[in-house]
């Protein structure tokens, strides 16, 4: 059974987190899938679903791993 996993980054001032979430989603691991909730300010707030068996560490690995693509320079989880 898929797993959800709660998800908030936040970036610089003037950065469109809107643009943000769509990249963040465009990396994901195949077989990943996201629920983007709001975009406000600074942040987005989505949820992911990954498949089962995968373990939280693995799900904060993966999100790190995506946040530190240039593409998304400047944002972080929250």
């Amino acid at each position: 059974m898929p797993i959800e996993h709660p998800v908030r980054i936040s970036g610089p001032d003037g950065a469109p987190p809107e643009t943000a979430a769509i990249r963040l989603i465009a990396l994901l691991p195949t077989g990943w899938r996201a629920t983007l909730h709001d975009c406000h300010d600074r942040t987005a707030t989505l949820t992911l679903t990954v498949p089962d068996g995968v373990e939280p560490p693995a799900v904060d690995g993966a999100l790190d791993d995506i946040l530190a693509n240039p593409v998304l320079r400047g944002w972080s989880r929250s």
